[in-house]
């Protein structure tokens, strides 16, 4: 009898746990490659051509993926019920420089485009970000919400 009741109490949780992750949608990544950029004062600025696509793409068993410019990337960080303001995303500023990687974590949010440069008010979570450094790449890791492309 105690099996049969913890054999039902499994195939209970696995059941919900099995719904949850389903009804939560994809885990997507983005990327937006920069020419050079600042560290300071809790602002995170990237500059140049580079940054002016923001690939995504998102993990199994949805894929997706796509680019999309920097512009349309600032304008959905606060849409829909789940979006960047009610879940800022994790971040990884990677610069490598003479084959020497550095990288920082951040949580970011209230991004702005100015010309050819993306700002981001950054909370730094690991690592020594220089105050200025070359090109590399943003990675921004959330979680969006509902099972469908949203871009």
């Amino acid at each position: 009898m105690k099996k049969t009741i913890f054999s039902l109490v499994l195939i209970l949780v696995f059941s919900v746990m099995g719904y949850a992750v389903e009804s939560t949608g994809p885990d997507y990544l983005f990327v937006i490659n920069f020419d050079n950029g600042t560290y300071a004062d809790g602002k995170l600025t990237l500059n140049g051509n580079g940054q002016s696509n923001v690939i995504y793409f998102s993990d199994k068993p949805q894929l997706e993926s796509g680019h999309m410019g920097i512009k349309k990337f600032v304008t959905i960080w606060g849409e829909g019920e789940q979006n960047f303001n009610s879940i800022p995303p994790n971040s990884t500023l990677s610069i490598i420089k003479d084959e020497v990687e550095n990288n920082s974590v951040f949580i970011l949010s209230n991004p702005k485009v100015s010309k050819n440069s993306i700002i981001f008010d950054a909370e730094l979570v690991k690592g020594k970000p220089g105050a200025k450094f070359e090109a590399g790449g943003l990675f921004l890791d959330t979680k969006l919400g509902k099972a469908k492309t949203r871009f």
